[in-house]
């Protein structure tokens, strides 16, 4: 088992990226989001908790489609 600390496993993240040419931009990130077309109630309103909570914390919540 290899064990890698958290920062070398961004940096072969970042390697494998450039690699592959992956480019991370606000846009492209964007374009590959899950646009919630087939979500479940349920999950929206999963979502939506998470956004109040993240708010009510004075963090600045994850994007997500409803």
């Amino acid at each position: 088992m290899v064990k890698l600390t958290l920062a070398e496993l961004q940096t072969k993240i970042e390697a494998r990226k450039a690699e592959l040419g992956l480019i991370d931009t606000p846009e492209y990130t964007e374009a590959l989001r899950n646009k919630g077309g087939n979500r479940t109630a349920e999950k929206r309103e999963l979502l939506r908790r998470i956004e109040q909570r993240a708010k009510a914390a004075g963090r600045t919540p994850p994007r997500a489609h409803f």
